[in-house]
């Protein structure tokens, strides 16, 4: 009888509530293997920030960050890779966050607050703000 009630709910004046951009404080970090769709193999990992927003309880997960490339903002992936000497890549997402935010280490944006931004207008999503 429970599914035959939500059979018949009509639909509610309330829109979404959305977070705004604020500074979130990074609690912690780590990486998620990804894979090629519908497959096993793996294409790659994902750093995932770990934070904490003003306006809500739970902890949100970010692996998107926004850049300025040239004249225009970017919004990409925070894929990990390494460089020939297995240090991180110079250039990389991830390089370009660390060195916005002023860390040397992935492990150093740990407790600190970083800001972010909706991804564009027609994507309402916040993802790191890194320009």
């Amino acid at each position: 009888m429970e599914n035959q009630d939500k059979l018949n709910k009509p639909i509610g004046d309330k829109e979404i509530k959305k977070l705004e951009a604020k500074d979130v404080e990074v609690q912690g970090l780590r990486l998620d293997q990804k894979n090629k769709k519908g497959t096993d193999t793996v294409v790659g990992e994902l750093l995932v920030l770990i934070c904490k927003h003003p306006d809500r309880e739970e902890l949100i997960e970010f692996t998107k960050v926004k850049n300025l490339k040239g004249e225009n903002l970017k919004v990409v992936g925070l894929w990990y890779s390494e460089d020939e000497d297995k240090n991180l890549q110079k250039g990389s997402a991830i390089a370009e966050l660390l060195a916005f935010y002023k860390v040397n280490k992935i492990a150093d944006l740990e407790g600190k607050f970083v800001q972010t931004t909706e991804q564009s207008k027609d994507i309402p999503y916040l993802c790191i703000k890194g320009y």
